[in-house]
């Protein structure tokens, strides 16, 4: 039953090293969750995530820009001063989404103008920028966008590669409008190539998604697409159908261009069909909406072919008429393509006409076009592959910087963790050192408390003891055997006792109700006027099993009787119960005695010092702090002075509270 304070306090002290050594490692797991944390918000930064305000103003510039540009058409800059102003706000608050959309404006509108390396430039530029901020949908729209400009420089397989790309990005991010665009893309592609059979096909998947999203002009543009495609296959009655469902959708949603458009392709078939007038009744329609709306190159083209009916209806004037206003418009926007279609078809005029001087020249100009534009679609070619590899190079660039970098960060990760182990390490031994001394000064002070509790035990008052010896010298010489041989027998027994359970911490209840029976019988035959006494111990607490620290309230009954019962004129009584109370036990030592005001007065009386503690209860009090510690529980220690409690009651009362331990326990 000994219980060893040593090792449940080196038990304390370890689990508070472990605590304090998973604190440090969660203060660092805390640091650097918050720091992952600081970069992705970081990263958030970098994808646009900007106040609302900034992006709207990036909107509506935008939109400002596409107004002034379909007003002022090819005069107007493809980097005008809107989207200057809108990449400036984007590039100040890191919309980096909208300034993809502004680089992409831009590269359509160098498209539009057969510039298709400057185009390529600014598509490459939205490009890197969706990359870097992995937006998969931007990613669809821009390489879309890098497809049409291979497409319109017939190199039709890289531009097939980057329209599969954008169709698999839309599709990982299901959206629709990037799949239907890309779809769309892919059938153009294969009918640049004269495979219409595979390209009505991807117009057919396209038109599926239109109807899906509801999307009229998506609606309009694949019909169209489908009917151009059955009428160069020679379906002249098909396609008719399709241009005319197209022209439905275009009014639907009140589309000019696209009306015009429309009514070129419907003249077109008429022509196949070998129908001029109704042709030539379309084909006026169109002129009328392009005069309208200003745009000089549909204007050309109108020309062209009400000049090329006018041909085939053999009237000669008008067509040369037509004809040659649509060369001069040609030649003014610099729409050589258009040019040439309109030499051609003079140099056909003129050939008609038997003036074969002329339709010579004719031809020849047309040919020195046609030259041009092959040689300008060689440059844009060479311009666009020139585009490609310094794209390419700035992306090696780009990923070498970008190793570079990981590899410092990595470096830089190294060092920063061997510092936090060097630092952690560093802690804890100091932790362990502190605890370590800190628990070699317990262990120090527990073996002086240890020691002077084996003293006290080990010891009864000596003054006692010389009473006692004194007392049974007087029934020596008195001749008194009786007494003087149950003295000497009690006297035997008690210091049997004390003897024995002077090396144990703790004690059955039955020898420490022993001890204070055969100590309070000793006092009794001290005094002339012996006092009464009552040990009680209550029937829940087995005196056998039931274990209490040994001499722990002898101290406060030797005082009762030396200050209490003593000193009284009429007999005195002490009461000591052993009471359970759940699993708290109660001691009380209770007498009736003068009272401990009393008893301090007569001390100063005696001149004793009022400031003198008697030892025997201070190391009460530190024992009770041992077991407090080392079993836990409520431990209290209470002296009473019933007088002022009851101020016609007298005597002391002494409660101590303890913990029940149990031969179990």
């Amino acid at each position: 039953m000994t219980i060893h304070l040593s090792k449940s306090r080196l038990k304390y002290l370890s689990r508070l090293g472990l605590f304090l050594f998973l604190l440090i490692l969660s203060g660092l797991f805390y640091a650097s969750c918050n720091t992952q944390s600081s970069r992705n918000q970081s990263g958030k930064a970098h994808l646009g995530e900007s106040p609302m305000t900034d992006s709207m103003v990036v909107d509506q510039l935008i939109q400002r820009s596409r107004s002034f540009y379909e007003e002022t058409g090819m005069r107007a800059e493809p980097f005008d001063r809107f989207l200057q102003e809108a990449m400036e706000i984007a590039s100040r608050h890191n919309l980096l989404w909208q300034q993809v959309r502004i680089l992409n404006t831009i590269g359509r509108r160098y498209r539009d103008r057969s510039a298709y390396g400057e185009a390529l430039r600014y598509h490459n530029r939205a490009l890197t920028i969706a990359q870097n901020i992995n937006n998969k949908g931007l990613l669809s729209e821009v390489y879309n966008q890098i497809g049409v400009v291979f497409r319109r420089t017939d190199d039709n397989a890289i531009a097939l590669d980057m329209h599969f790309k954008a169709l698999r990005l839309a599709e990982e991010t299901r959206d629709s409008f990037n799949i239907s665009v890309a779809i769309n893309s892919i059938g153009n592609v294969n009918a640049n190539l004269g495979r219409y059979h595979s390209a009505i096909e991807y117009f057919l998947r396209a038109l599926e998604y239109a109807d899906r999203l509801d999307n009229t002009l998506g609606k309009a543009i694949n019909n169209h697409n489908i009917g151009e495609c059955r009428l160069k296959m020679g379906y002249p009655e098909e396609a008719l159908e399709y241009f005319q469902k197209s022209l439905a959708y275009n009014n639907q949603i009140g589309s000019r261009a696209g009306q015009s458009i429309c009514y070129n392709s419907i003249g077109a078939v008429y022509i196949a069909k070998d129908d001029p007038v109704t042709a030539l009744e379309y084909l006026e329609r169109a002129l009328n909406i392009n005069d309208r709306l200003g745009d000089l190159m549909q204007v050309s083209i109108s020309h062209s072919k009400i000049g090329e009916v006018y041909l085939l209806l053999g009237d000669f004037a008008k067509a040369d008429d037509h004809l040659n206003k649509s060369y001069e418009l040609a030649k003014n926007i610099g729409s050589r393509f258009q040019a040439e279609e309109s030499l051609r078809l003079l140099s056909r005029l003129h050939e008609a006409n038997h003036n074969y001087a002329t339709s010579l020249e004719y031809f020849k100009t047309a040919t020195a076009y046609r030259d041009s534009i092959l040689n300008e679609k060689n440059i844009n070619h060479l311009t666009t592959m020139e585009a490609m590899l310094e794209t390419e190079a700035q992306r090696n660039r780009i990923y070498q910087l970008n190793q570079m970098t990981s590899e410092q960060l990595i470096t830089l990760g190294r060092q920063r963790l061997m510092l936090t182990i060097i630092i952690i390490i560093f802690v804890i031994l100091a932790v362990i050192t502190t605890l370590l001394i800190y628990q070699h000064r317990l262990r120090i002070k527990y073996n002086n408390l240890k020691n002077q509790h084996k003293l006290l035990r080990s010891q009864m008052n000596p003054h006692f003891i010389f009473n006692a010896l004194s007392a049974i010298q007087v029934y020596v010489l008195e001749h008194d055997v009786e007494k003087s041989t149950k003295f000497l027998t009690d006297f035997a027994k008690l210091m049997r006792l004390v003897l024995k359970t002077s090396h144990h911490d703790f004690i059955p209840l039955k020898d420490e109700s022993e001890i204070l029976k055969y100590y309070l019988e000793l006092q009794k035959l001290r005094f002339v006027s012996p006092f009464n006494y009552q040990i009680t111990i209550d029937e829940g607490l087995d005196q056998e099993n039931t274990f209490v620290p040994p001499m722990l309230t002898q101290p406060f009954v030797e005082n009762a009787v030396e200050h209490g019962v003593r000193l009284m004129e009429n007999q005195g009584h002490l009461d000591i119960r052993f009471k359970k109370l759940n699993t708290q036990m109660v001691v009380e030592v209770e007498d009736n005695g003068i009272g401990i005001s009393s008893s301090i007065d007569q001390k100063q009386k005696s001149g004793i010092n009022k400031k003198h503690e008697s030892m025997a209860i201070k190391i009460t009090k530190e024992r009770l702090d041992v077991i407090r510690n080392d079993i836990g529980g409520k431990v209290s220690l209470e002296i009473i002075d019933k007088k002022n409690i009851n101020p016609f009651d007298r005597g002391t009362l002494i409660r101590i509270i303890l913990p029940i331990v149990s031969q179990n326990n």
